[in-house]
């Protein structure tokens, strides 16, 4: 039987590290551990990764509809023409029992080794996945279908023996196949939040398969007979498919007989995970992919979550050469090699090849590799899936001593040609929101990642960064500060304070007050909000004050010391949070270095309302190890958006949903920082996109603009590009622009334009001289018809002896109307205006 996989990853060699989550922390299996090393590689799941990375605490609260930052770093690169197969899954669960334990012990199997013989809610064991569902995993068959190269998983294997993990070693409480393989075919208690992969194609595949949206089977025992004894011998295998299944029986202790049953269960019921084209980041590499800033994304919090939900996140990471195909399309999730290509005689990985037809990549004929397959490499060309090949590159065209073949040897395992890495990060808690933030209000995360030491003594982590460093949100929107310290770091990682203390905290910067017209000018690194350059200047490394200092006046030259317009309108007690991380007024320990504040930080969001940019600081992390601990915190009118950007393109949309940019696949050649900024203007948004050097765009890019406006009565709509400036303020002159197109989304008009270049784009509404000419000359009309109506009626009403007298032309000399002051049946000439008469003159 085959089944359709994703099949994860090829690699040429065995890796020294390779994925971490940096923002949410991940923790790499470590537990609040002072020492660099991991202490248990395999304490809640199988990462693949080396024992040097992880943070060792990480336990964060978010609230509902929270937009978090999510970064990483991975060393094996990802590219669509390079690792063509590279692919990146990111996914939580929510349980009520999730958790990291106390204890850096794997969590047992055996019942009798836990309190209350239950380990799943002993709480001295980290926990994932739960005792139920690993046992349901080794009880469950091997997915025959797969390829599994010359791997010898034994004669019964289960889903907890996987190509990568032949033996079944045990990691926590996950499912080997399940880590391994994605979308897996059997229920999965994680569910699917977001999906990087090489080829877009492949997208409509891959969520049309998530168990977000489509339901799992799986063949089971009733609960009757585990409740009257029932158990499973080592050698039992629930069948995984249908027919098999429901013709499986066993007796419980009672000698009663139960079929095992086929279960439905059912999709998750959250939509399909979102999905794109992976960055390119360079092979070997654990840094940034490109530009000033870490790969990173932004999720929200889902609202399917129930409050106060414990949860948990992971990150899984393949990475592949072309030796073989990873996938039968670029479009589907079916294996592009499957069991037929395996070697099934329980093969010695040293010894023995995989089936699979290695040697035609290479022009290289079978009878070329035959000896191969007989346990004889002397005698063949050697172009074979096996450990440690040593293949024959030059053939007949060079020997040694005439006869003798040149071989070269290769560093491969077959049982890491496909290959999963992974990092989870510690649990974090999922609350309801305060009841002063509107549910439909934006809520974005300030957080802190990194940990105390210098480059070498935190890899494969980071010194300290704020994230994200440049924070952008709109006035009237929420912020939410929080973020982990530790007690626990390795006591020689430099740093200042206390050994082994991890501790971050913001201070505004100061205003530079001297001529920097020759030196330390930041302005390059300034924004330009409500016409203003930032509050503070992003090169000095002095805080501010965050208040008038009790019993001490600052002198009037030095004012600029104090923060008078405080950041984003918050209050000082807030900074003052922020500045010295107590959460009381009554906390006097020592904190001259933080040494005495608490390991974390998490305030009650703030809703910002002054607008402007403020650099920050951490003032403790600013010493020779740790300085430069720097972001910015921007108010904005508008929607901002600051993000990475690079070949693969991105999408930026406004709340609504309604403007917003999409860069289409190979618009750039390098990777760029790019920040969009929507204003208004009259009726129109106005996009800017700023940051983006022109001649990073390829010779066909293709910017998508999606501007809304509001189309004016008797007006032509025009979209108009403004080429973008090295300065600020732009006074490069608006062009028209041809070819955009403009529809109505819902009650919202929309220009859409496909553009070559960046800049500000804006709707503009001129009148339209044809139809108010039209409608000028309707309104006349309308008005002489009506007249004439009035006075042809108007006159069958005036008395019948001056009705005689009128004529049937005549003219009203402006001059001589006054006033009538009665009416009679003779007299002068008449004429009715309005509702009054009034006496005229006959013309001549």
């Amino acid at each position: 039987m085959k089944f359709s996989s994703i099949l994860f990853g090829l690699l040429v060699r065995e890796a020294v590290c390779d994925v971490y989550l940096q923002t949410p922390p991940g923790s790499n299996n470590r537990l609040d551990e002072a020492n660099r090393e991991r202490a248990n590689a395999n304490r809640l799941f199988d990462s693949q990764n080396n024992n040097r990375g992880g943070y060792n605490v990480g336990k964060m609260t978010y609230y509902t509809g929270e937009k978090i930052p999510i970064a990483w770093t991975n060393q094996h690169g990802s590219d669509k023409y390079q690792m063509e197969n590279s692919e990146f899954v990111i996914q939580y669960m929510c349980e009520p029992l999730v958790r990291d334990g106390t204890t850096t012990r794997t969590i047992p199997i055996k019942q009798s080794e836990c309190y209350n013989y239950d380990c799943d809610t002993d709480v001295r064991f980290g926990r994932h996945e739960s005792i139920d569902y690993y046992e349901t995993c080794t009880h469950t068959e091997a997915n025959k279908g797969l390829f599994t190269a010359n791997q010898n998983l034994g004669n019964n294997p289960s889903a907890k023996n996987t190509r990568q993990n032949p033996q079944g070693t045990r990691s926590g409480l996950e499912c080997p196949e399940e880590r391994d393989y994605f979308p897996y075919w059997r229920p999965s208690p994680w569910i699917d939040a977001l999906v990087f992969t090489a080829d877009p194609a492949r997208c409509a595949a891959i969520q049309a398969e998530s168990q977000n949206v489509k339901s799992r089977f799986h063949c089971v025992f009733p609960d009757a007979f585990f409740e009257n004894g029932g158990t499973l011998g080592n050698n039992f295998r629930y069948p995984i498919n249908e027919d098999d299944c429901v013709e499986t029986t066993e007796d419980d202790d009672n000698g009663d007989e139960h079929t095992a049953e086929w279960v439905e269960v059912p999709a998750h019921g959250v939509e399909a995970p979102a999905c794109q084209q992976i960055e390119q980041t360079r092979a070997n590499h654990l840094g940034n992919p490109g530009g000033r800033n870490l790969m990173e994304l932004e999720w929200a919090i889902p609202e399917t979550i129930a409050a106060n939900s414990q949860c948990t996140m992971r990150l899984r990471y393949n990475i592949t050469t072309a030796d073989f195909p990873a996938y039968s399309s670029n479009d589907t999730v079916g294996a592009g090699v499957a069991a037929a290509e395996s070697d099934k005689n329980n093969p010695n990985a040293n010894n023995d090849p995989a089936y699979f037809a290695l040697w035609e990549t290479y022009g290289i004929t079978y009878e070329e590799v035959e000896a191969s397959f007989d346990g004889n490499d002397d005698d063949t060309r050697e172009y074979v899936l096996e450990n440690n090949p040593q293949p024959d590159a030059f053939g007949d065209l060079v020997k040694f001593d005439g006869d003798e073949a040149i071989k070269l040897q290769l560093a491969v395992n077959t049982a890491q040609f496909g290959r999963t890495f992974q990092d989870r990060t510690h649990y974090f808690i999922v609350e309801d929101r305060p009841a002063d933030v509107p549910a439909d209000a934006i809520l974005k995360l300030q957080t802190v990642r990194g940990k105390r030491g210098n480059i070498v003594q935190t890899f494969p982590a980071t010194e300290y960064f704020y994230h994200p460093e440049n924070q952008y949100i709109k006035a009237n929107e929420f912020v939410h500060f929080a973020w982990t310290g530790s007690n626990t770091n390795p006591n020689n990682n430099d740093g200042q304070g206390k050994q082994g203390t991890d501790r971050s905290n913001i201070v505004a910067q100061r205003v530079i007050t001297y001529d920097k017209d020759e030196y330390s000018n930041y302005e390059w690194d300034m924004s330009k909000e409500s016409g203003e350059l930032d509050t503070a200047n992003a090169g000095t490394s002095y805080p501010s004050y965050t208040k008038t200092p009790d019993g001490y006046v600052i002198p009037a030259e030095l004012q600029t010391q104090l923060l008078t317009d405080t950041m984003g309108g918050m209050s000082e007690e807030i900074l003052s949070m922020l500045a010295t991380t107590r959460q009381t007024p009554h906390d006097y320990g020592n904190m001259e270095e933080l040494d005495d504040a608490g390991t974390s930080i998490n305030l009650d969001p703030q809703q910002v309302t002054k607008q402007g940019c403020w650099n920050y600081m951490g003032t403790r992390n600013n010493n020779f190890s740790n300085r430069a601990q720097k972001g910015k915190f921007c108010v904005t009118e508008g929607d901002s958006g600051d993000m990475n950007v690079g070949p693969a393109g991105v999408e930026w949309w406004n709340e609504q949903g309604t403007t917003g940019v999409k860069i289409e696949t190979g618009s750039l050649g390098t990777m760029e920082r790019m920040h969009i900024d929507v204003g208004k203007e009259g009726h129109s948004d106005v996009v800017s996109i700023t940051a983006v050097d022109p001649a990073a765009l390829t010779d066909e890019p293709h910017i998508w603009i999606y501007v809304e406006f509001n189309p004016q009565a008797l007006s032509t709509s025009q979209l108009m590009h403004q080429p973008p400036c090295s300065y600020t303020p732009c006074d490069n002159a608006w062009e028209e622009v041809s070819d955009f197109e403009i529809s109505d989304e819902s009650g919202a008009y929309v220009a859409s334009y496909d553009s070559n270049n960046v800049g500000s784009f804006k709707v503009v509404q001129t009148p339209n001289k044809g139809p108010i000419m039209a409608l000028a000359v309707s309104v006349l009309a309308f008005i002489c018809c009506l007249g004439w109506v009035l006075m042809n009626k108007c006159q069958h009403k005036m008395p019948e002896c001056c009705r005689s007298r009128v004529p049937e032309r005549f003219i009203v000399k402006d001059a001589a109307l006054e006033p009538a002051t009665e009416m009679g049946t003779s007299g002068p000439n008449w004429e009715e205006e309005g509702t009054s008469w009034r006496r005229g003159e006959m013309a001549d």
